[in-house]
């Protein structure tokens, strides 16, 4: 079910007095952008539903996200590993000065228990929470509580030659979590149903909850002053530089659609290395592989149109990003990305050198404030309040009452 309405609050127990816990796993993780991104996201709207909301930390809040990897801890962890469960302790002063969850080191810890038993590591407490709420399938669960589980996309199943995770220990993974966690939840319907066709799911325990994304009224009014990194009317792509993003074909469509705009390709390194190399005379391509959250969004602000043929995705924030802020997008036509666009984008078949460069140019003659430019920018404004604040606590009030349908006796 792709969860829409927004559900009222019965006369059962307040959100105030139920706990939620949140995987620590990809917070301040370097290359974790979009899935931390959606990490602060959940916090963000279930704190504002009045829920009591806190990480399961695998290291001290404030030590950073690196653990020591000696000879030694690696030794520690492998024994660890070998433990059929792990305890949840309680550590005092977190940021609020009260105490929170804590395993030492547990996020590695279960990956190791994985790899040797080929089975999830079940943690267990004193107090767990009501409900556990995993931004990322990892393979551990709580016992005693609502396992809700995050599938962000399943690429490497659906496309394994364009990463380098290993497909098969994924499934065997989501195997376990689809079996033995209460529910599943998605960031795009596509994923919803790629998830219950390849491993039978009932539709019922699998949920598209979308995701908040988007520029808030603080970035907005930050990125006027923002260190400039991309000229402006340029064509931007914006995400991993990396085969997944179809950067050699955009590079090569760019060329051949004869603008003189340059293309900016913004974002970090991938696992691979796309040939970046101009292949015309007068074509201009830039490389900024790093720059900060409100460059980013002033060079988005300040480009032609966003250029995003992404071979696969399980969302698509840039989509979102460049929609909020009255940005024309050009993006894949099928799966999320199309999804995500919902009709606001002019879409291209990403395996198509020359529909992407048919488009670019399109795109190229158009001038700003031209009933096609203001279709496209107006179009993109409203399909980014879908995944607005307000439209994400909507979808996560009526999620709340789905689980207590689901399981009247354990909330």
């Amino acid at each position: 079910m792709t969860v829409r309405a927004h559900a009222e609050n019965d006369d059962r127990q307040p959100l105030s007095d139920l706990t939620i816990w949140l995987d620590s796993r990809n917070i301040g993780r370097s290359g974790g952008t979009g899935v931390a991104t959606y990490v602060q996201g959940v916090q963000t709207c279930l704190t504002h539903m009045g829920f009591h909301v806190q990480y399961l930390w695998g290291h001290h809040p404030d030590d950073g996200s690196t653990q020591p990897n000696s000879s030694w801890q690696r030794i520690v962890r492998f024994l660890k590993a070998c433990l059929p469960a792990r305890l949840i302790n309680r550590r005092q002063g977190d940021s609020t000065g009260g105490s929170y969850p804590y395993i030492s080191d547990i996020y590695r810890i279960a990956h190791i228990h994985f790899q040797i038993w080929k089975r999830l590591l079940w943690l267990h407490g004193q107090q767990p929470p009501d409900i556990m709420f995993w931004t990322y399938p990892l393979p551990i669960l709580v016992k005693n509580t609502i396992n809700i589980v995050t599938v962000h996309d399943l690429i490497p199943i659906t496309h394994p030659h364009l990463t380098g995770i290993n497909p098969r220990r994924l499934q065997r993974l989501l195997s376990q979590l689809v079996t033995q966690a209460d529910i599943l939840v998605t960031v795009s319907e596509t994923v919803r149903q790629q998830i219950i066709e390849i491993f039978g799911i009932p539709a019922s325990r699998v949920v598209n909850l979308y995701q908040l994304a988007g520029v808030t009224a603080t970035e907005r009014q930050q990125l006027t002053t923002a260190p400039v990194v991309a000229p402006e009317g340029c064509f931007i792509c914006v995400g991993r530089v990396e085969r997944r993003k179809n950067i050699e074909r955009l590079v090569e469509a760019h060329a051949r659609s004869g603008t003189e705009r340059p293309l900016v390709l913004l974002g970090p390194d991938g696992d691979d290395m796309p040939d970046l190399s101009p292949r015309a005379p007068h074509q201009h391509v830039i490389r900024v592989p790093w720059c900060s959250r409100e460059s980013l969004l002033r060079s988005l602000v300040n480009a032609h149109a966003l250029v995003f043929p992404s071979l696969a995705e399980g969302f698509g924030l840039p989509i979102v990003e460049a929609m909020a802020l009255g940005v024309p997008v050009m993006t894949s036509r099928g799966g999320a990305t199309e999804e995500i666009a919902g009709g606001a984008a002019l879409l291209v078949d990403p395996y198509d050198v020359q529909d992407i460069a048919d488009v670019i140019g399109r795109l190229d003659r158009m001038q700003p404030d031209t009933p096609q430019w203001e279709a496209l920018r107006q179009g993109g404004m409203k399909r980014a309040e879908v995944f607005t604040e307000a439209a994400q606590i909507g979808r996560l009030r009526a999620f709340h009452t789905h689980l207590r349908e689901l399981f009247p006796n354990r909330l």
